[in-house]
């Protein structure tokens, strides 16, 4: 979805400077975990069993934000933990200061909150 598409939310991007997979978040959303995306998870369950699962949980690095609103960004399920707040674009959440493994504010977010400023 190229940017002038649209009037409302957000745009989070798989990789920084706009690049991959991108999804429009125009809701909180508690669990990024329950939100399909592009980054695969594989939970092992013992004697060879597991579940792969894609979503969007610690696998943001850019984001775009519409006129007029802004996203709060968390590192914790339920709008818990370290957050951010986005009023504007952010080409590479490496460069937000933050202490994620991936540094800054990339690939570790897990709720965001949006709404109109």
């Amino acid at each position: 979805m190229a940017p002038s598409d649209w009037s409302r939310g957000v745009i989070v991007y798989e990789h920084a400077n706009y690049l991959g997979e991108s999804a429009l978040v125009d809701k909180n959303i508690s669990n990024l975990d329950d939100y399909k995306g592009p980054c695969m998870f594989t939970t092992s369950y013992g004697q060879g069993q597991s579940d792969t699962n894609y979503t969007w949980k610690n696998c943001i690095s850019s984001i775009r934000v519409a006129a007029g609103w802004k996203a709060t960004l968390y590192v914790e399920t339920d709008f818990h933990g370290k957050s951010v707040e986005i009023s504007s674009d952010v080409s590479n959440l490496q460069l937000v200061a933050g202490d994620c493994d991936h540094d800054g504010f990339n690939d570790c977010i897990e709720s965001v909150r949006v709404s109109r400023q």
